[in-house]
């Protein structure tokens, strides 16, 4: 059991690495030497964009730390696959749309190709992310579908996908 247990943990690590370190360096790193190669001037650097870039990353690191809790707190699970929740989710964070770590990492992002001022990187690198983000989070959706059959089904009808409804209350 414990080298099980080790394998799990290196494995979470790996995915870790990969979405925290790899996946936005290659972001960031691929929209910057483009913009060098292709002679891109940077985005302004203005105060309102630093702004922005701040309440876009603090937003997002709320709601990857408060969607992280509450997959411990009401599913007695973590971010990563190998230890899923023990029940489908619908509190907390999991209220506003049903991916609000995806949604935080995604701001993150965001806030940091806007302080890093990459053109491409806004521009081609970043939307080419976010559609490999969906879809992992329709494969991810699909396997919830599985598990949690007609429970799920209501909460995708009740809960939106991604970005939160402003303005309408808890369903």
């Amino acid at each position: 059991m414990p080298l099980f247990h080790n394998d799990i943990w290196r494995q979470q690590i790996g995915a870790t690495l990969l979405y925290w370190g790899l996946l936005p360096s290659l972001v960031l790193g691929l929209g910057l030497v483009l913009d060098r190669l292709l002679g891109l001037q940077p985005l302004p650097n203005a105060p309102w964009l630093i702004t922005i870039s701040l309440v876009l990353l603090a937003t997002g690191l709320a709601l990857v730390c408060w969607s992280t809790s509450d997959l411990h707190r009401f599913g007695a699970g973590t971010p990563s696959p190998l230890r899923p929740a023990k029940r489908l989710i619908m509190e907390g964070s999991y209220r506003l749309c049903r991916h609000p770590m995806f949604l935080g990492y995604d701001l993150m992002l965001l806030a940091a190709i806007l302080l890093l001022r990459s053109t491409t990187a806004l521009v081609v690198c970043y939307p080419l992310f976010l559609v490999w983000s969906l879809l992992l989070l329709r494969k991810e959706e699909r396997i919830l579908a599985l598990r949690f059959k007609e429970e799920f089904r209501r909460y995708q009808h009740e809960v939106p996908f991604l970005l939160p409804r402003l303005g309408r209350s808890k369903p």
